[in-house]
């Protein structure tokens, strides 16, 4: 199912909270799916996947019950967008109207796989969620 831009933007900018009654011990070579949901309507509710090991920090975050991918963390070399414009390097993937599996990315320069946590902060900053317990840097 499709939505429009404004429909995409607004549950982007919604202010969200991930549902775990525990802090997110993040550890090296893991995977987290982590439901999340909007702090204003408790009814829209929200994947955000999480990935980890010592070469990438993966985000994906899609609205749960469309399954409308809204954003993507990518660290392939480089990235043609349907315009033809070249990305080279870490890039995030937003949704565009018209494309549902985020074709449109733009380069970003403030990913660091050796800093996960702070890369993980921005991208949700960027979708305005948070991790009301908090999340732990775990090196195991």
């Amino acid at each position: 199912m499709k939505i429009t831009q404004q429909e995409a933007d607004q549950l982007l900018a919604m202010a969200k909270d991930a549902t775990r009654n525990e802090v997110l011990s993040w550890e090296i070579n893991s995977r987290y799916d982590e439901p999340v949901i909007a702090v204003e309507n408790r009814d829209l509710q929200f994947i955000l996947s999480l990935t980890r090991n010592p070469f990438e920090v993966k985000a994906h975050f899609r609205a749960k019950q469309k399954n409308i991918h809204l954003a993507r963390i990518d660290i392939q070399r480089q990235h043609i967008n349907p315009d033809g414009t070249r990305i080279t390097g870490p890039h995030l993937h937003w949704y565009k109207e018209g494309f549902e599996h985020l074709e449109w990315a733009e380069e970003i320069d403030w990913y660091d796989a050796t800093k996960p946590l702070d890369t993980l902060f921005k991208f949700l900053d960027l979708i305005s969620t948070r991790f009301p317990i908090g999340v732990q840097d775990v090196l195991i």
